[in-house]
């Protein structure tokens, strides 16, 4: 793999648009962190309508400084992580953030003491018109806020109640290493988090085993000390939600982003009447694949293996900006210039952070991607600038307080692109084949994004009721949970192999707080949105856009009522898993051709 300094600087991107260089980063958080005293010495004065106004018009400029400098620093440290600066700036950039939010605590709390009637008298002042959402926003969580030194300690501790986060990743991405696994040649893969999914993709099922067996045998040797990590993550939001007067660490979580619990019971519940489609699926896979026995690492493989599709980057740029033209021709520009003006850091290189990811910077948005020529590659792109324009619209079109979109919503507008994608992509061949391949991929979007996030977020309920019940999540119970979900899940055709069992030991978002379940709600609002979109009017792309570019100026719900969907009714949950249903019979037909 090629070191960072030989990558054309055309694949990267441009940090310069940001800080021309470190020194400017540096005094911007010099400015973070005596703008934040300054904004101190109006505690006691927000009840006075013009200190209220200038304190936020400074919070705005302190929002503004955070996004800058902490992003910066995420940045520059994620092009290469063997580059000692980079984790220097983000630890200077992390004791800054922490030191703001200690010095502004007191904001919230005198918000909610201000008296109902006085209030009231405030959001009637033209001078702070532009920010009543952000301030009803915080007396909404009254009941459960503490008194001005509680939330101080609180935000203090935040770094120490993160530790079973922090060790689960410094064990996971740097300390685990796993045997290679043999194909059927007997020639030897190296296994790997990055690998590892590559490796179950290929036809070879005696490589696949060897890879499932290397990865989950490797787990199962520190199942006890990732089952500590997750009992003691579990423990932290039981005591968050205790300490500010929830009745679960569910309702803690949901509350904060506005979103009903019913809204997470709804989507298990719905997923649960509809198993019978994913075993389905299962029976079609096992059948494709001709296998009497389908096992855990048959789940991956194409059951399509006449088609090797590569697609170099510039050829996945001009499908996915083909892709967004039905958005219109604003839409278009934008997402063309920003695949063509360094928004985009796109090869993997020595030392760079895994994955893909956007980051919704304020000058505009950045892309991590590992681009490998995959068809996945090509989807991620497409994911991820669709990512990057939900950030790019909101940050347009709102405040620096009403910008950032809630975490409920964030996987609608990246899903959606992929959708078109797809459609996109079937429409432009008429190779049986390509088209089966391609339906295979979606399908198995489907599997992993609605069914399997799914069952993650079933699993992580689990978990929190054993913790409230003051039970230890020892790796034991958390096997049994886990084992007896992919039985209920897959069905009878798939034997569930007691490797998988350790799967919830390697899954980074069950320390992120509740929150996998979103990217299945998140799927089936996409799906029913790019539905739309593809056939519906051009009232349904304007209403689309302006979800987009709306920030946070709604709750989760309304904001997706905004684009034309409702996720406080099951309905979109089955009207994705119908898609689904109606996807496999697509595929079984194109087979027979």
């Amino acid at each position: 793999m090629i070191h960072r300094n030989e990558q054309n600087i055309a694949d990267t991107w441009k940090l310069e648009d940001i800080f021309p260089d470190h020194e400017a980063w540096e005094t911007a958080l010099h400015q973070e962190i005596e703008l934040s005293a300054r904004m101190k010495t109006y505690s006691g004065r927000l009840s006075d309508g013009n200190a209220l106004r200038e304190y936020l018009e400074m919070a705005e400029q302190l929002s503004d400084l955070i996004n800058d400098t902490y992003g910066y620093a995420n940045l520059y440290a994620d092009q290469d992580a063997a580059n000692p600066e980079g984790q220097k700036m983000v630890g200077k950039a992390m004791a800054a953030a922490v030191q703001v939010s200690t010095e502004q605590s007191f904001f919230d709390v005198q918000i909610m003491e201000i008296a109902e009637e006085d209030f009231s008298d405030l959001l009637k002042k033209r001078s702070l018109r532009p920010y009543h959402r952000y301030l009803t926003e915080i007396r909404r969580l009254k009941p459960h806020t503490l008194s001005e030194k509680e939330e101080a300690l609180l935000s203090a501790g935040q770094e120490a109640m993160n530790a079973s986060a922090q060790t689960f990743n410094i064990l996971n991405n740097t300390n685990m290493y796993f045997p290679d696994a043999a194909d059927k040649e007997g020639k030897a893969h190296a296994v790997n988090s990055a690998s590892y999914i590559q490796l179950l993709e290929q036809q070879d099922e005696t490589l696949r085993k060897n890879a499932f067996n290397s990865l989950y045998g490797t787990y199962r040797k520190l199942g006890n000390t990732y089952a500590s990590l997750l009992d003691g993550q579990m423990k932290q939001l039981k005591y968050n939600a205790q300490v500010r007067h929830y009745n679960t660490a569910l309702a803690a979580s949901l509350d904060q982003v506005n979103v009903p619990v019913s809204v997470y019971m709804n989507l298990i519940e719905a997923v649960h009447e509809d198993i019978g489609i994913l075993h389905k699926y299962m029976k079609v896979r096992k059948k494709e694949l001709g296998k009497e026995q389908l096992h855990m690492w048959d789940l991956y493989v194409p059951m399509v293996d006449e088609v090797d599709i590569q697609v170099p980057f510039e050829k996945a740029k001009e499908d996915c900006l083909a892709s967004v033209q039905v958005y219109g021709s604003d839409y278009a520009s934008i997402y063309g210039s920003g695949l063509n003006s360094r928004w985009i850091d796109i090869y993997p290189n020595e030392g760079k952070q895994s994955g893909a990811y956007s980051s919704g910077m304020r000058v505009h948005p950045y892309v991590l991607l590992n681009h490998t020529g995959t068809l996945d590659s090509e989807f991620t792109l497409a994911h991820e600038m669709g990512h990057a324009m939900h950030s790019y619209l909101s940050n347009k079109n709102q405040r620096p307080l009403d910008r950032e979109y809630p975490i409920f919503v964030a996987e609608v507008a990246s899903t959606c692109n992929e959708a078109l994608l797809m459609s996109y992509l079937r429409q432009h061949t008429d190779d049986p084949k390509l088209q089966a391949y391609y339906i295979n991929y979606f399908l198995e979007q489907y599997r992993t994004t609605l069914y399997r996030q799914t069952m993650f977020a079933e699993f992580e309920l689990h978990c929190a009721k054993l913790c409230a019940n003051h039970e230890t999540l020892t790796v034991e119970r958390l096997n049994q949970i886990y084992h007896d979900l992919n039985v209920f899940y897959y069905g009878e055709d798939m034997i569930v192999d007691p490797g998988i069992d350790y799967e919830w030991a390697r899954i980074p978002h069950f320390y992120y707080d509740f929150y996998v379940y979103q990217y299945a709600t998140g799927f089936s609002a996409a799906m029913a949105l790019s539905d739309k979109i593809l056939h519906g009017t051009q009232e349904d792309v304007d209403h689309y856009l302006q979800f987009l570019s709306a920030g946070c100026t709604q709750s989760p719900i309304d904001l997706l009522k905004l684009a034309g969907v409702d996720m406080s009714d099951p309905g979109p949950i089955h009207a994705a898993l119908k898609q689904f249903d109606q996807l496999i019979d697509a595929f079984v037909e194109v087979r027979k051709q």
